[in-house]
């Protein structure tokens, strides 16, 4: 085997590689939340499909959510009341940072990431490259 014929298949042994991980790795998130007023509550009346896209408990992001804005509220089905009005660039930016801590691979940036529980900790396990990283209780 010649140096050219091994440089011909090392690049296209390179080429797979670099489609395969545009596939998965560079995909992003963009989510939408639909907010409702009504009397002194803000609603986010699309809470559950976000969760589920984010795979996700709608209870998780919920906790977040609520803990981030220091405000009382309550999970109502798939929606979440909310005291007080909040504007969706607030709602946006709280999911931009839950997603940069408990959906986006720290190592790879892949969003196919499940968190799990071992004792007393929590960590974020990506499926793509294998790695895992403490994240905090909500």
């Amino acid at each position: 085997m010649g140096r050219d014929s091994y440089l011909q298949l090392l690049e296209n042994v390179l080429a797979q590689v670099s489609k395969t991980v545009a596939k998965t790795g560079d995909r992003s998130l963009d989510l939408r939340p639909q907010l409702a007023a009504a009397a002194k509550n803000t609603y986010i009346t699309n809470l559950g499909q976000i969760g589920r896209t984010l795979r996700r408990e709608t209870s998780h992001v919920a906790r977040f959510i609520l803990k981030e804005t220091g405000r009382a509220g309550a999970l109502e089905g798939d929606r979440l009341a909310i005291q007080g009005s909040i504007t969706p660039e607030e709602v946006k930016k709280l999911l931009d940072v839950y997603i940069r801590e408990f959906v986006k691979c720290p190592t790879c940036g892949g969003i196919d990431t499940r968190i799990t529980a071992e004792k007393r900790f929590r960590f974020l396990v990506c499926d793509a490259c294998g790695a895992k990283n403490p994240v905090r209780r909500i």
